[in-house]
């Protein structure tokens, strides 16, 4: 996936949902602030009532302010307290700030409630006005303590962190899913593609290559007769150039023969065989014609292995990939390995011969692809689609002068 799609479809709507999630949370927050602070407003104008009332029995009873206002200052959230008289004089005061009353004239002829920011917290002001029997006006001032709404938007942010980490965590997870999946559906439509596209490639060159096999092989067999026939009645010192031309026909036959069987559907027979005796069998016809002197063959595995394929063409797929190591490797070994994994079985050929470049590599299973001096280039590609026609898997590693290893990968179990 490009960059601009990845994007697209994974960043935009992860920041989308972050955004929204911030800016929910945020209105959630100041709507909890605004309402809780309300609700302490109209706590704190009851509780003055209740406060005024009493203050006022006290005062007709002639106690002093400081005396009358000491019963009040011990309440948990209370932090201050005054009493006023109408002349703005204060009669009374208790304060938990050591000796410090926050009290701002600005403040109480503009408005008789606001909110402050103390070393302890937020504070609600409450100032308010009443009177006793004789007419005369007094004031009460209270400060009372917003730690309790503090503390709940200190827990409401707390539980808005792990919220959010949990949900980005959640959301990467699923976006990360979601793009895995369309990465994995582009991947396959794109392979479907090129599959679709090499199928029509295929067709096409059979039908081509079908053609022309079938308008060689006809004058080829005129001419392997003609050549017969030549060979019983030229002179003695021309049999030999005839049987040469002969040898030559037939190769060229052995060549059609070849691309005939490569374009060819398969056909599978499956039987259950051990592998270890499939491989030891085409190591020994291999060892009669390509064996070099210095390399040593060795088979091994972790259990016996059984394939259940068709074993004809099974042999000539190890007969193709041991035939290439054989020929790549002058000196060192030639190992092969097989190991059985749950319903897998893991087949390892690795040489250390003359290695392939890595443009070679890309092509080594393409029709037709060939760097040797004898060969026309459809042995891996037949060994590649017959271990496909398997529901198998095919792979190559190498380096120029490191050795080549080949990984297969067949149903099995």
């Amino acid at each position: 996936m490009i960059k601009k799609n990845y994007l697209l479809f994974f960043y935009m709507p992860l920041l989308g949902i972050v955004i929204i999630f911030f800016v929910l949370s945020n209105f959630n927050r100041n709507y909890i602030r605004k309402k809780v602070e309300h609700l302490v407003k109209e706590q704190l104008q009851a509780t003055a009532e209740i406060l005024k009332v009493n203050i006022s029995h006290f005062l007709e009873e002639n106690n002093p302010a400081r005396e009358i206002l000491d019963r009040y200052s011990q309440e948990e959230n209370i932090y201050y307290i005054a009493m006023i008289d109408e002349n703005k004089e204060i009669l009374g005061w208790s304060s938990r700030f050591d000796g410090y009353l926050p009290l701002s004239l600005e403040n109480i002829e503009k408005e008789n409630s606001w909110i402050i920011d103390s070393p302890a917290g937020k504070i609600f002001n409450l100032f308010s006005s009443f009177s006793i029997g004789n007419e005369k006006t007094y004031y009460l001032y209270l400060g009372y303590s917003l730690k309790d709404l503090d503390a709940m938007v200190s827990h409401s942010r707390q539980s808005f962190f792990i919220i959010f980490g949990f949900i980005f965590v959640i959301g990467i997870i699923f976006f990360m899913g979601l793009y895995q999946l369309q990465s994995h559906y582009l991947e396959k439509k794109r392979e479907a593609e090129e599959e679709k596209k090499e199928k029509e490639r295929y067709r096409e060159i059979s039908a081509f290559t079908s053609g022309v096999a079938h308008e060689i092989k006809n004058p080829l067999n005129s001419l392997s007769l003609l050549f017969e026939l030549f060979q019983k009645r030229v002179p003695q010192e021309l049999r030999e150039d005839v049987t040469l031309g002969k040898k030559e026909i037939q190769k060229v036959t052995g060549i059609i023969n070849q691309f005939a069987d490569s374009l060819k559907p398969l056909k599978l027979n499956k039987e259950k065989f051990l592998l270890e005796d499939l491989v030891l069998s085409v190591l020994d016809s291999l060892k009669k014609e390509v064996a070099p002197a210095g390399v040593e063959t060795k088979y091994s595995q972790n259990v016996r292995v059984v394939l259940n394929a068709d074993r004809a063409l099974m042999s000539q797929v190890f007969i193709n990939i041991l035939k290439n190591s054989l020929e790549a490797t002058e000196t060192g070994d030639i190992q092969i390995q097989a190991n059985q994994q749950r319903k897998k079985v893991l087949i390892t050929v690795k040489d250390t011969g003359k290695g392939i470049s890595d443009e070679d590599r890309k092509r080594i299973f393409d029709p037709f692809f060939s760097r040797k001096k004898k060969g026309i280039g459809i042995g891996l590609y037949l060994t590649k689609k017959i271990i496909e026609a398997h529901e198998g898997k095919i792979d190559v590693q190498s380096e120029i002068e490191q050795g080549t290893t080949f990984f297969i990968q067949m149903p099995g179990g």
